[in-house]
């Protein structure tokens, strides 16, 4: 009878810094077109211990036993949790990818290493073109992958989409906007099992994995934000108030970086803020804030040895840290001399 083996392909690791490394933040979907990419190339995919894993069915020699040379997978990445994008550096936005697109993690540019996320448009193959631009008249252009111009149209003054009459094939395709500047291109894909992917991975086959399989890292960073301990003081003198401070006591243990506090007044507060009036509406407490000099990394165990502290003392050893759940890294603390 003979014996079915597979060889391990790939191996894709979700790194993340809120977790200190490897962890399982993510979810990863076949969509039927991948699921028939990998039965025709006699593949399977697994996923182990937050890993995915493709292997391939290979003969007695070792030898994939069909022709890998074409294998292009696709696979709808999911955070598991809602508070993914709580903990994680924005990937969307003004420092990030434009929003409404799809972040693509693929080894387009190197064939062993996921490069860095970037954006795709991905819709149904009925298309319906949403500029970037808002200027008008725009002319927009429509290229496939072998960068051949399939469509044109302007879009003039009322004019928001460009509607295509007709479907249009799965695969790569690009729209190139031309206002009255230089012209402006995005990447198209049409793929409808992908529309409401959150991410996409896309893995290229390459000869060079065959031998020991190939690893793939999608690496996130965690979240930074501005520590904010609001203290708010009741029936303190004005020397007891201010000998109050917030110190960072265990950097040294952790080997990292002191976080420094700067003390601010109410009067000092800004915007970003919380009001001194949400934080004391009777307007008898002494209010002060302490304020980390620099933005803090969001860690599933954050650091220890933040201190409240008044003359020397110790009046709360370790003060809270946002965690995945939180939105802002703003905290206020009570006290109240008997």
């Amino acid at each position: 009878m003979a014996r079915i083996a597979f060889h391990l392909l790939w191996t894709v690791t979700v790194q993340h810094g809120f977790f200190g490394g490897s962890c399982d933040a993510l979810g990863f979907t076949l969509p039927p077109s991948a699921e028939r990419a990998l039965a025709g190339s006699h593949a399977l995919l697994r996923v182990r211990d937050g890993a995915l894993q493709v292997l391939v069915e290979v003969d007695e020699a070792h030898t994939p036993i069909s022709d890998l040379s074409g294998l292009r997978l696709l696979v709808a990445l999911k955070p598991r949790e809602a508070s993914f994008d709580l903990i994680t550096t924005p990937i969307f936005g003004d420092s990030g990818l434009p929003r409404g697109d799809v972040a693509v993690w693929d080894n387009a540019a190197n064939p062993n290493a996921l490069g860095a996320p970037r954006a795709v448009r991905i819709c149904a193959e009925q298309l319906r073109i949403e500029p970037r631009a808002t200027e008008r008249p725009l002319t927009l252009r429509l290229f496939d992958a072998t960068n051949t111009l399939q469509a044109q149209n302007v879009l003039n003054i009322g004019d928001e989409a460009w509607t295509l009459p007709g479907l249009y094939a799965r695969g790569e395709w690009r729209v190139e906007e031309q206002g009255a500047g230089p012209a402006a291109a995005w990447a198209l894909w049409v793929e409808p099992e992908l529309v409401n992917a959150w991410g996409v991975l896309a893995l290229r086959f390459d000869a060079a994995h065959l031998p020991a399989g190939q690893a793939f890292n999608l690496s996130f960073g965690a979240r930074s934000d501005t520590l904010r301990y609001y203290v708010v003081a009741q029936r303190f003198g004005v020397a007891e108030f201010n000998s109050l401070s917030v110190q960072d006591t265990g950097f040294a243990a952790e080997a990292r970086p002191a976080i420094v506090f700067n003390r601010v007044a109410p009067a000092s507060f800004n915007a970003g803020h919380l009001a001194p009036a949400l934080l004391d509406p009777s307007g008898s407490a002494r209010i002060a804030l302490f304020e980390a000099q620099a933005t803090v990394a969001r860690r599933a165990r954050g650091p220890l040895g933040l201190a409240l502290h008044r003359n020397g003392d110790v009046l709360i050893g370790n003060l809270p840290q946002p965690g995945a759940e939180r939105h802002d890294a703003q905290f206020v603390v009570h006290l109240s001399l008997s």
